[in-house]
């Protein structure tokens, strides 16, 4: 088994410990990234335990919470718990986007994480979009623009990691990927005049990574879904677009791309598609089948770890040069709970 091999993973588990596995795994192949969820965060201490524990592992790491806001809020008390994306949107103030950015940023550069893997960027253009839903800033692709770029503005400078997702939109469809492949006829034409435009505003605004959907664009591909296209992955964003910033899959586990292609075969498409570091986010016999297929495809040539590497390094040096993290004062701190009730607040006046 090659050691590189786990360097183009970011893995999940169980429990409220490092397992015993994934330890194994970062010594013997190497790790990019671990994510957390609430099952693993019952407290404060806990998430601080396993922050740190994580970092001794590799220091380059990258050490990930799914923290939106909203639905999507994975960490416990005393973390401030902040209105939702579609709550932001309803005020429509970029400057209040940023300042729910900003403090959402300290709280968990605080507790030791890199990234929240945030901000939505899609345009919630089907109102039967139950996956996505009030995760979304909103409809206009011109106004979501702007609160993800107050967003990701805001966040840079703190050292935590933006993550834009799920490119190239996934608001245009009702089927959730968790259970299903969504797919859509939009057109490259209709993408650029609609779920494009958030993309293509962060992405100049300097927005380090970018997650991809597992949604089908048949217009585009008809075969694969946006995450284990070339197509899309290599031709959309890599050259369309001008990105050379970190690119992350989806959860590998969901079933969108694991009912057809199986959770290995998913990251190894992924990864030859033009992608950096492929999520699987719960089970450690996919993780295990994944590294040993992936071994085998850099010993034959087939993936160089070299790119992603060098985009790893990138985004280390981003977190590096923000300077040390918050006091953990700021979890939970008056000024964030004040911040989060002005939100629901001026969301409600506008109904």
């Amino acid at each position: 088994m090659r050691r590189e091999a786990g360097y183009l993973l970011a893995v999940g588990f169980d429990g409220t410990h490092l397992p015993g596995s994934v330890v194994a795994l970062a010594e013997q192949s190497g790790l990019g990234g671990v994510v957390l969820f609430t099952r693993n965060c019952p407290s404060l201490e806990t998430v601080l335990a396993l922050t740190a524990e994580a970092r001794r592992l590799d220091p380059d790491l990258l050490v990930m919470v799914d923290h939106e806001g909203g639905r999507v809020h994975r960490l416990p008390p005393p973390f401030t718990r902040f209105p939702s994306a579609a709550a932001v949107g309803r005020c429509g103030d970029p400057r209040l986007a940023a300042a729910v950015a900003r403090a959402m940023a300290r709280e968990l550069r605080a507790a030791g994480f890199d990234s929240g893997l945030s901000p939505v960027l899609d345009c919630l253009l089907d109102p039967a979009n139950t996956v996505i839903g009030d995760r979304a800033f909103g409809t206009a692709p011109d106004a979501v623009a702007a609160l993800g770029v107050a967003f990701v503005e805001a966040m840079l400078p703190s050292g935590l990691v933006p993550v834009a997702k799920h490119f190239p939109g996934h608001g245009l469809t009702s089927v959730d990927s968790h259970h299903a492949l969504p797919e859509t006829s939009a057109t490259l034409q209709d993408l650029e005049r609609g779920e494009l435009v958030p993309f293509r505003a962060v992405l100049t605004a300097g927005c380090p990574a970018v997650l991809v959907a597992h949604v089908r664009y048949r217009v585009l591909d008809p075969e694969l879904p946006a995450s284990l296209s070339p197509e899309i992955v290599s031709g959309l964003l890599r050259r369309r677009l001008g990105f050379d910033g970190l690119i992350v899959s989806d959860d590998l586990e969901m079933a969108a791309v694991a009912s057809t292609w199986g959770v290995a075969e998913a990251a190894r498409r992924f990864l030859g598609a033009g992608g950096d570091l492929a999520l699987i986010c719960r089970s450690a016999q996919a993780r295990d089948d994944a590294v040993a297929k992936l071994g085998r495809d850099i010993e034959r040539g087939v993936l160089d770890v070299g790119p992603v590497e060098r985009r790893r390094r990138a985004i280390r040096r981003l977190i590096d040069t923000a300077g040390p993290r918050p006091d953990l004062s700021v979890i939970g701190c008056a000024e964030h709970r004040d911040l989060a009730e002005e939100v629901a607040r001026r969301s409600a006046e506008r109904g």
